[in-house]
């Protein structure tokens, strides 16, 4: 079931020109606009977040006849600058990263645990990605060993996003209260699409 799991992402990731670095248990690690230039690489790493969901989501009857049970996973996604090259020892290395940039994006992910969410990206990746998604805002977070504050966002795709307009509406309504101080009216948006929206 992990083989077949991993090799479903890892195709979609390579097919929308990510550089795979590592799996580590049932996670991957991948990164964009190395070891060849992809100008796009922020809307190519969404895009690629967005079809691995959907590609779990057309394995999972499968898994569940296998498993007895659904199968779901959080992807964060966050641009910025690394270093990237061979590291290692002399006798053995990897082709792989290092930088802030990329343990953001690991925060990220496990932060959707918070949201309710499986996808989860930084307002850098949002800026850089442009129009070809939709977004809506979760919320501004302080991570784990960051101290400035990020603002984060949940993509989709625009006809995902129109689906669910109103319920996006009125979060987005609970959340501006919620930046305002007035948490009062922030819950009483929130509690309305509680059913919908966890």
């Amino acid at each position: 079931l992990l083989n077949n799991y991993l090799s479903a992402m890892s195709d979609v990731i390579m097919n929308n020109g990510g550089t795979i670095d590592k799996f580590e248990g049932d996670a991957i690690i991948a990164f964009w606009n190395a070891p060849l230039d992809v100008p796009n690489h922020a809307a190519c790493a969404v895009r690629s977040a967005i079809d691995c969901q959907n590609s779990l989501a057309a394995l999972r009857p499968t898994f569940r006849q296998q498993t007895g049970h659904d199968i779901y996973m959080r992807i964060g996604v966050n641009t910025g600058d690394v270093v990237v090259g061979n590291m290692g020892s002399q006798r053995r290395f990897d082709y792989t990263f290092l930088g802030d940039a990329g343990n953001l994006a690991a925060r990220l992910e496990g932060v959707n645990k918070v949201f309710g969410t499986y996808l989860m990206v930084s307002d850098a990746t949002r800026m850089q990605a442009g129009d070809e998604f939709a977004y809506r805002e979760l919320a501004t977070i302080t991570v784990v060993g960051k101290a400035v504050p990020i603002r984060v966002y949940e993509p989709m795709s625009h006809e995902d996003f129109q689906a669910n307009e109103a319920v996006f509406s009125c979060f987005a309504k609970g959340l501006a209260a919620f930046y305002a101080g007035d948490f009062d009216t922030a819950a009483t948006h929130f509690t309305t699409i509680a059913d919908d929206d966890p």
